[in-house]
């Protein structure tokens, strides 16, 4: 016989902020197994995680002896499971086997969500008696209502491994219970590995706000990055399987904009912490000019959308914001330089440069991995958009305000097309309008029809024209006053190119890249 118990507990309303209410649900089967039973549950996890080197681990840990109760060791080895075709990955899905000091269990995770960094998702745990996936809890009606469609359970193979040691405390507070891991260890494809340290904290019990209050309190220990990249991600991108990520908000033509501009910022939060994610921990240079793009936008919309939110409703978001301002700039101005030096008719004539210009690069990656501060000024934006209190409507529809905008804005396409500025102060002069448009044209991909008549001779605006605004948005980075960069410098000192050169680049290039618009 199978027996079935619901049970519902009262998450964070935040009486109208930020996102989509967090419900969680937890349904649990139990039915005859071998001798006994066995019990499948289906949470939704509330839970934020964050990044932290190594060498910070010591010291956190003892900071949580201190404030929570410890519940010891263990070590996980994990096993994840996909098609040939990565179907469950495409669908943002995960199956897992975890074996914990001999005990085995079977894990499916389905699609989710990332609100400003609190994330949310379905999961069955199943007991196994052994380390052999087991293909008939899959087809469960429980299961089988969100198994990704398409996706053929028979061609299961096994893709990655996780292996590490996870610290665990459980921490309460009045009514609240969270429970906190850190793990370290190690993903891996059998011929190549990367090492794994992060701090999750998951709500057990209460409000979801206190995830915000303990991650504020904890930080002031060590630095702690905000992170939705999943264990399963990091092995997906490490077999060399993982796509290309991006957010799209969709939203309908009659939608009133306090319900799609909620969504618009939490995803730009969302794009903006995953690059600077990818900048930060795999040294992805080029995702530094993403990140300071995203953060354009995030830092922008507010002030955009002044009759839905009041500037001082968002004063704290903008000044955690406000703190990445020059680090993004730096960074952004270091990637694009990089990326001209990389791209040289003849390298060996840069390869000083680029040799003393990744060296900046790796200095400041660490500065900024040591900064507690600016980790603490991610994780305050994250916290401020989710306390923000949104009115029920605007009476302006989404599809409305975007094509008022876009209309506005659009006009700057067809002057860069037909003007071609020469000089760096005339480029510079635009930085502002362009990124705003940038803006616009993302947060049209959403509707691409409202940029129909638009651009260029009103040929309309997609996404190649979205492309050409961001590679203008990014050689903008080497025409700010003042420098953003310390010169380059061979062994001897000597400054090895005058910094004009560079800027001189970049006017050349956004002249040729008007030429594509």
């Amino acid at each position: 016989m199978l027996l079935c118990a619901t049970n519902v507990r009262k998450q964070l309303t935040r009486s109208g902020t930020t996102g989509a209410l967090i419900v969680f649900s937890a349904l649990q089967f139990i039915r005859p197994f071998a001798a006994g039973y066995y019990q499948v549950t289906m949470p939704t996890e509330t839970e934020i995680k964050c990044r932290l080197q190594p060498q910070q681990v010591a010291a956190l840990a003892t900071l949580l002896d201190t404030l929570a109760q410890p519940q010891g060791h263990s070590t996980l080895k994990n096993r994840y499971f996909d098609t040939p075709q990565n179907a469950l990955a495409n669908a943002r899905a995960a199956l897992r086997i975890r074996d914990n000091n001999g005990q085995c269990e079977q894990t499916l995770k389905t699609r989710g969500t990332s609100v400003a960094g609190l994330q949310q998702r379905g999961e069955w745990n199943w007991p196994l008696t052994g380390a052999a996936l087991d293909l008939t809890l899959l087809q469960q009606d429980e299961v089988t209502a969100h198994w990704p469609a398409g996706v053929q359970a028979s061609e299961l193979a096994e893709i990655f491994a996780t292996d590490f040691n996870r610290q665990r405390w459980l921490w309460q507070q009045d009514n609240a219970q969270v429970e906190i891991v850190i793990d370290t260890g190690t993903v891996s494809t059998g011929k190549k590995s990367v090492p794994l340290c992060e701090l999750e904290l998951e709500l057990q019990q209460g409000d979801a706000a206190v995830l915000w209050q303990l991650l504020q309190q904890l930080s002031e220990q060590v630095p702690l990055w905000l992170s939705d990249v999943s264990k399963a991600e990091r092995g997906y991108r490490l077999a060399g399987l993982s796509r290309s990520w991006q957010e799209t908000v969709s939203f309908s033509r009659d939608e009133d904009l306090a319900q799609v501009l909620p969504r618009w910022l939490s995803a730009g939060l969302q794009q903006w912490q995953r690059a600077l994610e990818a900048c930060l921990w795999d040294n992805d240079s080029a995702a530094a000019l993403t990140a300071l793009q995203h953060w354009q936008a995030l830092r922008q919309l507010p002030q955009q959308a002044g009759k839905v939110l009041k500037r001082r409703d968002t004063k704290a978001l903008r000044e955690a914001l406000d703190v990445w301002q020059a680090p993004l700039q730096q960074l952004a101005a270091r990637a694009q330089l990089l990326a001209y030096l990389n791209s040289a008719d003849e390298p060996g004539q840069t390869a000083a440069e680029r040799k003393a210009l990744q060296q900046q690069v790796q200095q400041q990656l660490q500065t900024i991995r040591n900064d507690a501060q600016l980790a603490q000024a991610g994780s305050a934006a994250a916290g401020a958009l989710h306390t923000l209190v949104w009115p029920e409507s605007t009476g302006a529809t989404a599809a409305r305000w975007l094509r008022h905008a876009l209309q506005q804005q659009a006009p700057l396409l067809q002057r860069l097309h037909d003007q071609r500025p020469q000089d760096e102060e005339q480029w510079r002069g635009r930085q502002h309008d362009m990124a705003l448009l940038c803006q616009s044209c993302d947060y049209l991909r959403g509707r691409p029809e409202l940029g129909q008549g638009l651009g260029i001779n009103g040929a309309g605006i997609g996404e190649g024209t979205l492309r050409v605004l961001v590679d203008m948005l990014h050689a903008q980075t080497l025409l700010q006053r003042p420098w953003p960069l310390a010169p380059l410098t061979g062994p001897d000192g000597q400054e090895l190119r005058p910094l004009a050169d560079y800027a001189g680049w970049a006017v050349e290039h956004l002249a040729q890249l008007a030429r594509e618009l």
